[in-house]
């Protein structure tokens, strides 16, 4: 069915191929001891050294593998212990593997980075015995390394992939070595084949499974469903599919395919009570059991939820509390933050009532946080699932301080703090104002708090001043005060290194003064713009205006720099005023501005938007830091850190001062 491939073509593959293996053997030295004859079972005992690749100043180094088994691409973990300068790494092929692929990472402060072996790839087949290689090794060999296939495999390769022509001669010799489970990869073949052959796809695709259908009796649902799907998305041929979904709806009435199309009727249901109902009945009609594939686990977690946010918007908590044990943990905290969080934060639901099911749910995210419910394919391995579980439960312990700070519940405020690792106790200001608060209703020391919220950089203005009364009683000066500070900074080594931005042009900002004049600011005048775009309606936008008076105190006498708040985003009348208004409420002595309306339009955004093009976000407070005309640096959003936003625009500033 595929073009015929000539003896020279055969020739330029086994070149290519024997070029592969040389490369891979002068890039690959990082990972030594990979066997020339993997056998399912046999555990292989490896060593990665990152040095002179992009793990080498990484501290703390994982890996997992890319398994072919069975036909069906996993993803698993590998077993890493540090051995002074290397890592020792030890896997155990699975019984039916044909195929591995290795990748090392690693976290950074710029995100997570990643070794694949120099875009060759720490790649391993596996053989049952020598010479004889495991089913679906070729298959594997020829679609992980094709660009076609490269984006499910979250881009391992960067720039080296083979051709169409090599994945076809590798894609027949496993059809000719593995005709019996064919089947198994029948969407494969037709996807390859769609690309080799686009001008005669469709005479082909159907005259092949035209043929293939005939002889489906016996085999397994998947098969029909693939077959369906290759009809009805590759094929466009609606009829074919339609027909084909009978014989599944018969053959396999209660299977994954009348599943799926079970959950579909239900989610556009647009009452209620009636999608609830819906739902309740879907559970009747496909009960979970371990029949149910993984890749359909998804249909109960979003169930799950459905029926949660029914029962808690009709406070119907009873229905809740029985339903929640039910529930894995990916579930119960896609609902405690859609629920559980949001009422806290809007107070429509007493914080007493709140409580009666956010602790059973916190406790059973606890007992829960390992059963891999994150896991999504091969997206996530299970280490990397596990992680992310943790650092959600984190963040809902966040949540739950707070809900116990509401209730007065200070006994259960610091038990909560127990369960969080020490550097998220102190990453948000507010959350220490809660622990200071919560030590001093017991009648506890509060020092050591607040010495480790000034490492962090998290102080708010109340607990800074605690502080100081602290250092103070201590018989210090109040002179060296801040030096005190800045060496606490230094113990955590929170110093932060400012990457600024490649020159943008600045777009030009026109704005109306207090008094209704326009006017135009000058970006390209040599001094230093600091611009704060703000709204009346932004609560992170007003949270952080203390921090940023205190910025403009700090450079009130630097001729080199100048601060401007400009209001943008604003629709309701009479919001000049009530900005205004709210500045002076406060005491902040801000030199603030309104951004002009559009032409034709009800919002004061004309200079924001273009900034906001720019940025790909129309989301503030925006900072904006500006020099010769030149975007040199922003951020969007607040942390609730006072310290760190003053420290982070204080040192953009001195290092422009600098170039």
């Amino acid at each position: 069915m595929f073009k015929k491939i000539s003896n020279i073509k055969l020739l330029v593959l086994a070149f290519c191929a024997f070029t592969l293996q040389v490369t891979s053997q002068e890039t690959t030295l990082r990972l030594t001891g990979m066997p020339d004859i993997p056998i399912p079972g046999s555990t292989l005992n490896m060593t990665y050294n990152a040095k002179g690749g992009p793990l080498e100043n990484v501290k703390e180094i994982n890996g997992y593998t890319y398994v072919f088994n069975d036909y069906r691409w996993e993803i698993e973990d590998l077993k890493l212990k540090r051995n002074g300068a290397v890592w020792n790494v030890e896997y155990t092929v699975p019984k039916n593997c044909a195929f591995m692929a290795f990748k090392f990472y690693g976290n950074t402060d710029n995100g997570v980075v990643t070794d694949t072996g120099q875009d060759t790839g720490y790649l391993l087949v596996v053989f049952k015995e020598p010479k004889v290689k495991m089913p679906g090794a070729d298959l594997a060999w020829a679609t992980f390394r094709n660009k076609d296939f490269n984006s499910q495999f979250s881009n391992y390769f960067k720039d080296f992939t083979i051709g169409g022509d090599a994945t076809e001669y590798w894609l027949k010799k496993e059809v000719g070595d593995q005709g019996q489970n064919f089947p198994k990869f029948i969407d494969t073949y037709i996807k390859v084949l769609k690309v080799q052959k686009p001008e005669k796809f469709d005479e082909l695709g159907h005259r092949f499974l035209g043929d293939f259908t005939k002889k489906m009796n016996g085999l397994p649902e998947e098969v029909f469903v693939k077959v369906h799907d290759l009809y009805l998305y590759d094929l466009k041929d609606k009829a074919k599919g339609d027909s084909l979904e009978t014989v599944i709806q018969k053959q396999f009435p209660k299977g994954a395919f009348m599943r799926f199309k079970a959950f579909q009727k239900i989610t556009p249901i647009a009452d209620a009570a009636e999608r609830n109902k819906a739902a309740l009945q879907f559970l009747e009609d496909f009960p979970n059991n371990p029949t149910v594939p993984e890749s359909q686990n998804y249909l109960y977690n979003n169930i799950s939820k459905m029926l949660f946010g029914y029962y808690f918007e009709t406070k119907d908590y009873q229905s809740v509390l029985k339903l929640i044990p039910t529930m894995n943990f990916a579930s119960i905290n896609d609902c405690y933050h859609q629920n559980i969080s949001k009422v806290l934060y809007t107070k429509s639901v007493e914080p007493a009532i709140v409580e009666t099911m956010a602790v059973p749910m916190i406790r059973l995210m606890q007992e829960k946080v390992n059963d891999l419910s994150y896991m999504q394919g091969i997206y996530w391995s299970p280490n990397q699932a596990t992680e992310n579980a943790k650092t959600q439960l984190e963040n809902e312990l966040v949540i739950q301080i707070r809900m116990y700070d509401i209730l007065k519940k200070y006994k259960e405020v610091l038990e909560t703090f127990e369960l969080l690792p020490f550097q998220k106790r102190y990453e948000k200001a507010s959350i220490n104002d809660i622990h200071v608060r919560a030590l001093e209703a017991l009648n506890k020391p509060i020092i050591e708090v607040l010495k480790n919220a000034a490492r962090a950089n998290t102080l708010s203005e109340g607990a800074t001043a605690k502080l100081k009364e602290a250092y103070l009683k201590d018989g210090k000066k109040e002179a060296d005060f801040s030096g005190y500070l800045e060496q606490l900074k230094k113990e955590s080594n929170s110093d932060e290194n400012i990457t600024l931005m490649n020159p943008v042009p600045a777009p030009a900002i026109k704005v109306q003064t207090a008094d209704g004049k326009t006017k135009q600011l000058a970006l390209d005048s040599g001094k230093i713009i600091v611009i704060d775009f703000w709204a009346t309606w932004c609560g992170p936008c007003k949270q952080a205006f203390p921090a940023m008076q205190q910025l403009v105190n700090n450079f009130k006498q630097d001729k080199q720099v100048e601060i401007y708040f400009i209001s943008t985003q604003e629709t309701k009348e009479g919001y000049k005023k009530e900005a205004l208004a709210y500045l002076k409420s406060k005491g902040l002595k801000l030199d603030t501005y309104f951004d002009l309306v559009k032409k034709g339009g009800g919002t004061n955004n004309e200079s924001f938007s273009n900034y906001a093009a720019i940025f790909k976000s129309s989301g503030i407070p925006r900072k904006v830091v500006i020099k010769n005309g030149q975007i040199r640096f922003t951020s969007e959003g607040y942390s609730g850190n006072p310290g760190q936003l003053i420290d982070e625009l204080t040192n953009v500033i001195n290092t422009l001062k600098k170039e």
